[in-house]
């Protein structure tokens, strides 16, 4: 009987969940302001559906709303919007539901996300838009250099010297089709972690208020790069070189992923180490320190986060590495 019960409770909750992610779904689609925040909002009805029965019923809401979605917009959408807020909301619910550490869930939402980014765009790629990867970056470099040449126009106009300019006509020279294919691991990875940290972000205010628990992220200060995988990045990058210099192809692509991912995680690094010192151990004030961030973050003195950075690898000022001998006491 209570075997009866629990089956009639589960299938009509997995139907209201279906029509909610079918709605929010079409929502995505036809209002462009919701698209944005709808890829944030869609995994939560899967994660509270995992929490509440199992994950049999929460792949079949899943399938279903995917079947729903195709049938009423495009049959590609139904299957890639199924994969993306799929697999993102069912590793959401499972991480809540284990009561995993941030950190982990972060990892598990970040494979999730590339999984699903991964085949989102290549169904685009190739199956509707009928080009190619190389192409497609072609097409959006060029939307992108047009823009910067009209406000390079503007700023010309209003009589900015070309010496002030140069910065930005460097930058664009960087930017081309073969550097941004070298790259895309590393662009891709990047994304996932800011979408995996997002959805964390909406879903923690969210579920909070229907009265589930989620383990706390670190505050900015605390945010430090364990030494294990700033081992792992500088050995892909090392082997890049040397995949280079025996004219390997992959290791361009390996050794400019690896780059670009130590640049960015050196640098968050040293504005955490920056931010921790300025406002824990000097106590200076919010505006204060938000001054010398913007004065120092948008200039070449912005270097000197690399470096902190860098260093902190080596040394751990704050003591936050727990693989070192001195951790967290």
């Amino acid at each position: 009987m209570k075997s009866r019960i629990y089956n009639t409770r589960a299938t009509v909750e997995a139907g209201l969940i279906t029509a909610l992610i079918v709605v929010m779904a079409l929502m995505n689609v036809y209002i462009p302001i919701f698209s944005t925040l709808g890829r944030f909002i869609l995994p939560i009805p899967v994660a509270v559906l995992f929490l509440r029965h199992n994950f049999k019923v929460t792949l079949a809401a899943v399938v279903a709303s995917g079947i729903f979605v195709g049938m009423l917009y495009s049959p590609l959408s139904g299957l890639t919007s199924t994969i993306m807020f799929g697999i993102t909301g069912i590793t959401l619910g499972y991480c809540i539901k284990k009561n995993s550490e941030f950190s982990i869930m972060l990892i598990l939402l970040s494979i999730a996300s590339l999984i699903g980014t991964v085949i989102d765009f290549s169904v685009y790629i190739k199956l509707i838009s009928g080009s190619s990867l190389k192409a497609f970056i072609g097409e959006m470099l060029k939307i992108m250099e047009e823009s910067a040449n009209a406000a390079i126009e503007f700023y010309t106009k209003m009589g900015v010297s070309n010496e002030q300019l140069k910065p930005i006509l460097d930058i664009l020279k960087i930017f081309n089709v073969d550097y941004i294919l070298k790259v895309v691991p590393a662009i891709l990875i990047m994304g996932s972690l800011v979408s995996a940290y997002l959805t964390y972000i909406v879903t923690k205010l969210i579920l909070k208020k229907l009265g589930y628990n989620i383990k706390e992220a670190p505050k900015f200060t605390h945010i430090h790069i364990n030494v294990k995988i700033g081992a792992i990045l500088s050995i892909f990058l090392l082997l890049g070189v040397l995949l280079i210099r025996q004219n390997v192809e992959v290791g361009e692509y390996l050794a400019g992923s690896s780059q670009l991912l130590l640049q960015y995680a050196f640098f968050i690094d040293g504005l955490s180490v920056a931010l921790y010192y300025l406002k824990d151990r000097y106590k200076m004030s919010k505006g204060v320190i938000t001054l010398i961030i913007f004065l120092t973050m948008f200039s070449q003195l912005s270097i000197v986060y690399f470096i902190l950075g860098l260093a902190d690898l080596i040394i751990d000022f704050r003591k936050l590495d727990p693989n070192r001998k001195l951790g967290v006491k």
